[in-house]
């Protein structure tokens, strides 16, 4: 258990990296600021469950993450896709070169999200949050090996996507 001024001092480290987690999982910046709010508070009021001998930052993802997919599951996936274009810069005032990095980009989004879950959080957490395989592991619950052959499946797995969407 630790002091409510620990736990704060942990969130204030923590919410700048959870906010883009909740942006990644979410895109849009008014519902993850409101998840990262919620699950802020909630880490606050189970305080007494955080053992304050492992790591901080992959107990309040896990909050965090919980609020995600509650807030994904609630809302429609067509409401989701509008909102995401809604935020794309308009193509006239883009070069060339930096219309192909967002159409790789978006390419690169569709793909992960055409993942299975237990293989997008992976993803997410290694090349997006850069949790190590440790706290990946304490995060998702399972062993080291456990995420090291997930993360190579969900490798291969995105890899194939791109090919066969023509992004390589």
């Amino acid at each position: 258990m630790a002091t409510r001024p620990a736990l704060e001092a942990e969130l204030e480290q923590a919410l700048p990296r959870g906010y883009v987690a909740a942006f990644r999982w979410l895109g849009n910046r008014d519902e993850s600021r409101e998840v990262c709010q919620e699950a802020a508070a909630r880490a606050l009021a189970a305080g007494e469950r955080f053992d304050g001998t492992r790591p901080f930052y992959p107990w309040f993802y896990r909050i965090l993450k919980n609020l995600c997919l509650d807030r994904i599951g609630r809302r429609s996936h067509a409401r989701r896709a509008e909102e995401e274009l809604a935020h794309l810069p308009r193509a006239s005032r883009d070069t060339e070169s930096e219309l192909v990095l967002r159409e790789r980009q978006r390419a690169v989004a569709r793909a992960i999200e055409g993942l299975a879950p237990e293989l997008r959080e992976v993803i997410e957490l290694r090349h997006f949050q850069d949790l190590s395989y440790e706290e990946m592991a304490e995060v998702i619950g399972c062993p080291t090996g456990t995420v090291m052959s997930r993360l190579y499946r969900a490798r291969k797995a995105l890899r194939q996507r791109l090919v066969e969407g023509g992004t390589p």
